[in-house]
């Protein structure tokens, strides 16, 4: 597959996707958090639009939406005039721009909370500046208090191969070691002027873990008459159910209070499976719809353990999804720093780096991702006895990492080959 490099500092908002939870579990996740709805919604929208064309190429894929959001919110606090409105229209928060950055914050706030004795879910973001360079003091306030952004500064023009270095362990510590070498040789150069990241990282048993003694290997489908061997977990017990004829889908809750992992197993048909069909139907209105229907059934369920790692290249995309004058020499971000360049030239963004990782067994998921953007200048509850249905994920599938209290997916991909 083709990958798309980004750095760990844009994370790019999403539309609703998971926003309608099922009465059966509503009343077990407490008040409603409405003041990040806004958040949510552009994060799982963005989300689904980024899954679209990231799946144009064959394998497996993992990001983190939330991540890469909020990297790109950070830098749209910067942009003006026709920037600003075209990042607004493609990370689909337009409309309520005021709102963005305080809704941001709700989702950090409410992330960075979670007591460790339960599980781990961090998130993280920093500036590094050139010491030549000046914010303006709107940016620096508005990534401060919404984003919790501490600004260093590196000396990119004398010695950007240490400031890359620094970055890139910044990285690593923020994210257990499961990202490193974010920032590669060639993304940080003597023109850099500013870099934006943000770091996620989580880790959690589930509610209910599998057995190690159940598990066996068993043939994977990678396609048609193609299969090969691998770990597969099982379980039978109660879980959030749903179907109809493209595909099942069954949610996995965490010991995390409110999270949990969501599979779309696709049916199968005569070439092989309708993964290729049901990725075209795959909206965020779509994925709203198939989430609030599901209720609780008893499902005798078989999954792969599995370890994924990516890196993406962001750029080319986003210019498909509409942000275009940012990358040029046409961009305004007047926003961000003062006098943006001592030859009058203007400032833009130069890259957009995203990486994920993601490790998944019989007792917990493991996952994590960083986000870099660059700026440079030119040059379970009781059931009735009933049916016992079968979920048998033995060939691809689509699965998200979410927040079901607030609905936005933290972390998205398709397992093609464990």
């Amino acid at each position: 597959m083709n990958k798309i490099a980004a750095i760990f500092l844009c994370i790019f908002l999403l539309t609703v996707l998971f926003s309608h939870v099922p009465a059966a579990e509503a009343t077990e996740q407490g008040d409603d958090i409405t003041a990040s709805d806004s958040a949510v919604s552009a994060i799982n929208a963005f989300a689904v639009d980024v899954y679209r064309q990231l799946a144009t190429d064959d394998g497996n894929l993992f990001f983190s939406p939330y991540s890469i959001s909020s990297a790109l919110t950070m830098t749209y606090a910067g942009a003006k005039g026709d920037t600003a409105e075209e990042m607004a229209q493609a990370f689909h928060f337009a409309g309520y721009e005021s709102e963005i950055h305080a809704a941001m914050k709700t989702l950090q706030d409410r992330f960075n909370s979670i007591p460790d004795e339960i599980g781990t879910l961090e998130t993280a973001n920093r500036l590094w500046l050139d010491k030549r360079e000046k914010l303006t003091a709107d940016f620096e306030a508005i990534t401060g208090e919404y984003y919790e952004a501490g600004v260093e500064k590196a000396d990119f023009f004398a010695a950007h191969e240490s400031a890359r270095v620094e970055i890139n362990d910044w990285v690593a510590q923020k994210t257990k070691d499961k990202i490193k070498n974010l920032l590669q040789e060639n993304n940080v150069t003597s023109d850099t002027k500013l870099i934006l990241v943000n770091a996620i990282y989580f880790n959690s048993a589930w509610l209910d873990p599998f057995k190690k003694t159940l598990t066996r290997d068993e043939p994977f489908r990678t396609g048609k008459d193609e299969q090969h061997n691998v770990p597969m977990m099982r379980r039978t017990a109660s879980f959030l159910y749903g179907e109809n004829p493209d595909a099942q889908w069954i949610r996995i809750p965490y010991k995390i209070p409110g999270f949990s992992m969501t599979i779309l197993l696709p049916r199968e048909n005569e070439p092989f499976t309708q993964l290729e069909e049901l990725e075209k139907k795959l909206t965020s209105e779509a994925l709203a719809s198939w989430m609030t229907h599901m209720s609780y059934k008893q499902v005798s369920l078989r999954m792969p353990k599995f370890k994924d790692e990516q890196r993406y290249s962001l750029a080319e995309m986003l210019k498909k999804l509409g942000v275009i004058l940012a990358f040029t020499e046409d961009a305004d971000f007047s926003g961000m720093v003062e006098e943006p360049d001592k030859n009058g030239n203007a400032i833009h963004i130069d890259f957009v780096i995203h990486q994920a990782f993601i490790e998944l067994d019989e007792e917990k998921t493991e996952a994590a991702a960083a986000t870099a953007v660059g700026v440079t200048a030119t040059s379970a509850m009781p059931v009735e006895p009933e049916q016992i249905i079968e979920f048998k994920a033995d060939h691809p599938f689509i699965y998200c990492l979410t927040d079901d209290k607030t609905g936005v997916i933290l972390f998205m991909g398709r397992m093609a080959n464990p």
